[in-house]
């Protein structure tokens, strides 16, 4: 039962952010949510929802789920992706394959999306 409360909630997730849903978002992030892009860049919640999701800010096009995989332990689960995406941030186009690396952690009985890594993959 759990698998498909994670499943879903990842689903969530990516449609809030490519939506630029902010307060959707902000529902589901924990307040200490931490996150390392493949960049090596560090966000806040603030901070990755100022990036990542407001479309003021970066365009959309696609972020395709290829691989999920989840662990959960208690109330922490970690969630392993495999994503494609595509989008412009500012005046550069992106599309790239990505591992993701998803921490959620279960508060008063609801799952929050505490952080986590991306890392871009190399196929050449």
């Amino acid at each position: 039962m759990e698998t498909l409360n994670m499943k879903q909630l990842s689903d969530d997730r990516s449609t809030y952010q490519i939506g630029g849903d902010l307060e959707a978002m902000r529902a589901i992030m924990h307040d200490s949510f931490r996150y390392v892009d493949s960049s090596g860049r560090q966000f806040d919640k603030e901070t990755f929802l100022d990036q990542f999701v407001d479309p003021a800010t970066i365009q959309w096009i696609t972020q395709e789920t290829v691989t999920f995989d989840e662990t959960v332990k208690g109330d922490l689960a970690v969630v392993q992706l495999l994503l494609e995406e595509r989008f412009i941030l500012g005046t550069n186009a992106y599309e790239g394959r990505f591992w993701a690396l998803h921490l959620y952690v279960k508060e008063n009985g609801i799952w929050l999306w505490q952080g986590g890594q991306a890392t871009m993959i190399n196929e050449g």
